[in-house]
């Protein structure tokens, strides 16, 4: 688990189902970054009036919380210790002996899509050093964009949050549910605002938070409820749950959400609208269902996880899968697709450049059906020449965009696709779905053979930013591009033996020869070269140039070329490139040089390579990878972004760009290290 303080930079692991949007409860103990309304790129900064209450009957009270914004009560914060286990959030927190833990989570649990798109949290909170008392916990209403119209109504068990004035086309038209089994008392609706007069008296121009309702639970008095819709911005609806504890015992509540109205940005309707009409029913379903749902998510942490990895980079892979519930679409007909970068470059199902490609890997582990939903979207947006898009579209998966800075169109785009429906039926082992997709791999591949415009056997770069790198005017053979070439065909050539095609399997083998012949040329006799034309590389060694012998591995291919030239540039990229920075593992690097006349994306790190060359140094019995992926992973837990990896980390600082890349598509590329450990039990569990 990764551990906190409550000091400090505040961070939270992401929690929800898969394509249901998101909170964070934080080493704070605030729930923050909400993206339950469909609001993945303007997330609500914090759930104001979430509180954890703890009142024992034989001592004194405190929030599960470090920071507060009332007058008076503020003193009843408490520092926080925190870890996470994506996707579990755990709180610790005490006062005069009396100690309160707390545990979050959202269900994701492998081969049950239902149970892991589910759209809530539940919470679970124990007290020990006290032998009874009351446990509070409250929510704020967040539905409809303005506050107008904003009501609650109280449940047997809970409390609904609705607006009466959101229209249809307001994404936040919908509906929240805080539900507990027995709570004791049911405040359905407070104004979270502080007395409007009291704040012009003392004129603190600045939130402070009512703290009446606290008072007389402390006062043991049940506080009072409102009726009515809110009509000014000063009354913010917000209901409490409160809940009897004995010593050592679990309290249990729900935090369900429903924001189910298409609108511009996302016209589309939810996955987990086809199982559930509301959040009541959703509420209801995970709290009956809690214990089962939290054994089956804890499990995969336990079977796919390579139990001989060191313990800081098995908590460092599964904390990767974050972005299963921080950056995926899911709609209500199975489409999926997950943000190259939530707030920042929201375009889904990024392929190339080392994206989608290692955020689906627990994807393709976990959910092969939504990966195949991924790859049938590719074809379905295959351009006329057979070019496979650089993505699924920016806010939605109907508007495909054939790159960033196309035209020219990419040469990372088709081989990765070839190689990611090889990847699909070597998890899947669908004879009809290869046989079926066939035709379009064949097109994709002859696209970008086209591309080898002198005839060498390898494709050139246009010199036009038109691949991963795209600030970077490579041109001509670009080691990177040939490397993930040499394996697509590879891939081809078993493809079509597969499948009995003895044509295209002497096609595809007399391409694989001759582009291996000349990627050869590109060997220095240390390392591959960056590529053959401008701009100037000063023979830096770059780290992606054989990310094509990573593809190879993972999917049990031949090595792109000789195991002992592969094995030679691996030990530059470590010597060079994994020295070259106290942080990170630069894209670039020269002994001696800074090299700042390149790009930084050339020149700083993009954590998603680091990891995999990692795992590819390790599986190539190179243990000495582990240093580095270990220093990426240090400095991203030092910066609080684990569970927000960036697309790219700073050489110089080890920050990340402001703004950056968030939430980046290829955080979960630590599962480089398991994959094929992760496969094999999912295969040898198949066959039972």
């Amino acid at each position: 688990m990764v551990s906190l303080k409550s000091e400090g930079v505040e961070v939270g692991v992401p929690l929800g189902g898969i394509g249901a949007g998101k909170v964070e409860i934080s080493n704070k103990g605030k729930m923050i970054n909400l993206t339950v309304a469909n609001n993945w790129s303007s997330p609500i900064k914090e759930m104001m009036g979430y509180h954890v209450f703890i009142l024992p009957d034989d001592s004194e009270p405190f929030f599960l919380q470090s920071e507060l914004i009332f007058l008076d009560l503020n003193k009843l914060a408490i520092p926080l210790e925190y870890e996470g286990l994506y996707p579990f959030a755990f709180i610790k927190g005490s006062k005069n002996n009396v100690k309160a833990e707390l545990e979050a989570f959202s269900a994701l649990i492998p081969g049950d899509l239902t149970d892991s798109a589910l759209p809530a949290i539940g919470v679970s909170v124990r007290v020990s050093g006290s032998k009874s008392g009351l446990i509070a916990l409250s929510v704020s209403n967040i539905t409809g964009i303005s506050k107008i119209g904003r009501y609650n109504e109280a449940l047997k068990n809970g409390i609904r949050m609705r607006n009466s004035k959101a229209n249809d086309l307001d994404p936040y038209n919908g509906e929240t549910v805080l539900i507990s089994p027995s709570p004791k008392i049911i405040v359905k609706q407070y104004n979270f605002h502080v007395n409007r007069g009291l704040e012009k008296t003392l004129n603190l121009h600045r939130l402070i938070e009512n703290e009446a309702p606290w008072r007389e639970l402390i006062e043991r008095k049940v506080p009072d409820s409102d009726e009515g819709e809110s009509s000014g911005t000063y009354y913010w609806p917000a209901g409490m749950l409160v809940s009897e504890y004995s010593e050592n015992t679990e309290t249990r509540f729900v935090f369900a959400w429903y924001f189910n109205k298409p609108w511009v940005y996302y016209p589309y309707k939810h996955y987990y609208s086809n199982y559930f009409s509301s959040a009541k029913e959703v509420a209801d379903f995970f709290l009956d269902n809690f214990d089962r749902l939290r054994d089956g998510t804890r499990r995969w942490q336990e079977d796919l996880i390579d139990p001989s990895l060191p313990h800081w980079l098995r908590d460092a892979v599964i904390n990767s899968t974050y972005i299963l519930s921080s950056s995926t679409w899911l709609d209500e007909k199975g489409r999926f697709g997950i943000l190259e970068g939530t707030q920042v470059g929201p375009m889904l199902s990024t392929i190339g450049g080392v994206c989608y490609e290692t955020g689906s890997l627990p994807v393709v582990i976990m959910f092969p059906e939504l990966e195949r939903s991924t790859i049938k979207q590719f074809i379905a947006n295959m351009r006329d020449d057979g070019y496979i898009p650089h993505d699924l579209g920016t806010y939605s998966l109907d508007m495909p965009s054939d790159g960033t800075t196309a035209p020219p169109k990419w040469k990372d785009t088709n081989t990765t696709f070839v190689l990611l429906v090889y990847r699909y039926y070597l998890r899947t082992g669908d004879l009809d779905f290869l046989r079926t997709v066939y035709p379009y791999l064949r097109k994709a591949m002859e696209w970008i053979i086209s591309k080898d415009r002198d005839g060498d056997g390898l494709p050139e770069d246009e010199g036009s930013t038109d691949q991963g790198f795209d600030c970077v005017p490579i041109e001509g053979v670009c080691s990177y591009i040939s490397s993930v070439y040499i394996a697509s065909l590879e891939a081809m050539v078993k493809v079509s033996e597969i499948l009995g095609d003895k044509e295209s399997l002497s096609y595809y083998s007399g391409k694989l020869e001759k582009a291996r012949e000349s990627f050869l040329k590109l060997y220095d006799g240390k390392k591959f070269v960056p590529w053959t034309g401008k701009p100037d590389h000063h023979n830096a060694v770059f780290s992606p140039q054989v990310f094509g012998e990573w593809w190879a591995h993972l999917l049990g291919l031949e090595d792109i070329v000789d195991r002992e030239k592969v094995s030679s540039a691996l030990d530059e990229i470590y010597r060079v490139n994994g020295h070259a920075s106290k942080y990170c593992t630069p894209n670039i690097a020269k002994e001696g040089e800074k090299l700042d006349d390149l790009d930084s994306q050339l020149t700083s790190s993009w954590p998603r390579l680091v990891f995999s060359n990692s795992a590819l140094g390790l599986w190539l019995g190179k243990e000495e990878w582990l240093e580095i992926a270990k220093k990426e992973w240090d400095n991203l837990v030092s910066k609080g972004l684990m569970w927000n990896q960036p697309s790219l980390i700073h050489g110089h600082d080890g920050e990340p760009d402001r703004p950056f890349l968030d939430h980046y598509i290829g955080s979960a590329a630590p599962w480089s290290f398991t994959y094929k450990y992760a496969l094999k039990k999912v295969l040898e569990k198949s066959k039972k």
